[in-house]
């Protein structure tokens, strides 16, 4: 190896490794700067009144016919998984369950072919003859992405979790005992080094972007600043590998009064802006890819972690050559194409032109955590058979920020999504996007609404949805937004279709007072109102091992409900 392929060599490997850690700082804090300036934005324009005509009254409007108070009984029932072991329900559950478990098994081959690629390139770049359980063990630890793409593509409960690292554990054990049987010069803290060089620093990277509060913003943001980064560096190290280049903007400098930290900022700050400038332009390629649904969100999570981890364990193989830098992104195409064809041939493509049921997802906003729980297995399981509407609100305003909407904010125009009037929220539901992407998962629509269109929103998106799930968590007297639901759900949606999750927290004497009075004073033209008897679905959330499963049945069983 000669002295100038060293040099190049150690640059490769110093520089992209500079580059990661310096991409990841700067994109954690601008992430949570931008999510909080998102979230304070929709916050404020929730706030404002709209000036649309719409909602004053002009001309005569007949008065509504008096009728007497709905007499007929109202019934509370808790809607357990157990309850259900046949019918539309159960299919609706078990058809969600198995996509889920499809997703899961595509990132499971296809994680696997990325790994054994991986192990191929380690194995072929350091000229290490190839015994099977060598292999096989280097393929085990490139894996490991594995549960964290499963995590990511289906609602998995604890206990599974558990499960399946213990399988995954259980086998590197076994490949890992062979290994060291047969290789006596292997030694036990060498086997769990390979794992760790492999896998801590992108797994704590990961911990960092798949964070619940920044996940939906992060991977976009850490690939516009490793771009931005990798020009600042570039820009530094090519004009000091040229000594006129070099000599030229000292001279520059000079002249504008920039000393020689100045000149090195402005050189790395020239740098970033140029490569920002593509970093934006790849911004607005992964846009459009969404909006034609090439790309979902879940899908540029999931590839940025299997792209992190090529990168990452690429670095090292610098050292056996240069080319072997693009290693890991040969096992990325790898990994891309055994899952599109995998997609393919489970049908996911066919699914992709038919809608499914749509679910409105109502809450109580001060809910915080809790909502972002509910939606992240709700998302998980739900939208691998149908849509979700929800009207924005500020707790899950930045859990459920969209690509689209993210790059609407960032180049200020967000407000144009705000609902201001009937002909803009007939036009949002006139294009309502109610079909799945191209890799099976159906889309979450947020609606921004000002402060006076947020209950004429509500009253559309209740009498077109094919069920209703309103979180009572955290219900009280003091929720009157709330209360005004719970009436617009009793008037509009028949009650087979309405699910209602509580727990402790929920004032549940209230939450049923105010129901018997929603029940009795629905009006001749609600679906409830022939009814010889109500019966509301409760969900009881206080119980985490069971509550999450339970619900997911109970919205199941409402959007089976013919």
């Amino acid at each position: 190896m000669n002295r100038q392929f060293d040099a190049v060599t150690v640059a490769l490997t110093g520089q992209l490794t500079y580059i990661l850690i310096v991409s990841t700082i700067l994109a954690l804090a601008a992430s949570y700067l931008i999510l909080r300036l998102y979230r304070r934005s929709v916050l404020k324009s929730m706030q404002r009144r709209s000036r649309s005509d719409l909602l004053e009254a002009k001309g005569y409007l007949p008065p509504e016919p008096e009728l007497p108070p709905h007499e007929a009984p109202l019934e509370f029932t808790f809607v357990t998984r157990q309850a259900a072991a046949k019918g539309a329900a159960a299919k609706l559950y078990r058809t969600a369950l198995r996509r889920q478990w499809l997703a899961g098994a595509v990132q499971i081959v296809a994680g696997c072919a990325f790994a054994a690629a991986m192990t191929a390139a380690f194995f072929l770049s350091s000229k290490l003859p190839v015994y099977p359980f060598s292999f096989m063990y280097f393929t085990w630890a490139h894996a490991w992405p594995v549960l964290i793409a499963l995590d990511a593509v289906a609602w998995i409960s604890r206990r599974a979790k558990r499960i399946g690292s213990a399988i995954y554990l259980a086998i590197g054990v076994a490949l890992g005992a062979v290994l060291l049987a047969r290789s006596p010069g292997v030694t036990l803290a060498e086997a769990l080094y390979i794992w760790l060089d492999l896998n801590a620093i992108p797994t704590l990277l990961l911990l960092i972007f798949l964070n619940r509060r920044i996940r939906a913003v992060g991977p976009l943001v850490l690939i516009f600043m490793i771009l931005g980064v990798t020009g600042a560096t570039l820009a530094a190290t090519f004009t000091g590998a040229h000594p006129k280049l070099l000599k030229a903007f000292g001279d520059f400098s000079h002249t504008v009064g920039l000393g020689p930290r100045g000149a090195l900022g402005a050189l790395h700050l020239f740098g970033f802006l140029v490569f920002a400038a593509a970093g934006w332009a790849l911004l607005e390629i992964l846009h459009s890819l969404y909006v034609r649904k090439y790309l979902s969100e879940q899908s540029i999570t999931i590839d940025a972690v299997w792209l992190l981890f090529g990168i990452v364990n690429s670095i090292g193989l610098v050292f056996e050559g240069r080319r072997w830098i693009l290693s890991g992104l040969g096992a990325f195409v790898v990994y891309q194409l055994i899952a599109a064809g995998l997609l393919r041939a489970l049908g996911t493509a066919r699914r992709a032109r038919s809608a499914g049921p749509r679910l409105l997802l109502l809450r109580v906003f001060a809910l915080g955590k809790r909502s972002e729980r509910l939606y992240d297995a709700l998302g998980k399981f739900w939208r691998a058979v149908g849509s979700i509407q929800m009207i924005a609100g500020p707790d899950l305003a930045t859990s459920a920020i969209e690509p689209h909407e993210f790059l609407d904010f960032v180049s200020g125009r967000l407000a144009r999504r705000f609902i201001d009037s009937g002909g803009a929220l007939d036009l949002r539901l006139d294009r309502l996007d109610l079909k799945p992407d191209g890799e099976g998962q159906f889309r979450v629509t947020e609606f921004f609404c000002h402060d006076d269109m947020w209950k004429l929103t509500l009253a559309r998106l209740a009498g077109e949805s094919d069920a209703v799930l309103m979180d009572l968590r955290g219900f009280g007297a003091a929720n009157a937004g709330c209360v005004f639901e719970i009436h617009e759900i009793f008037e509009l949606v028949p009650l087979a279709r309405a699910v209602f999750a509580v727990d402790q927290s929920t004032d549940q004497d209230f939450m049923r007072r105010t129901m018997r009075q929603a029940w009795r004073q629905i009006k001749e033209r609600s679906p409830n109102r022939r009814l010889a008897a109500g019966q509301v679905a409760l969900v009881d959330l206080s119980q985490s091992a069971t509550g999450t499963q339970d619900l997911l049945y109970a919205v199941s069983a409402a959007a089976a409900e013919k």
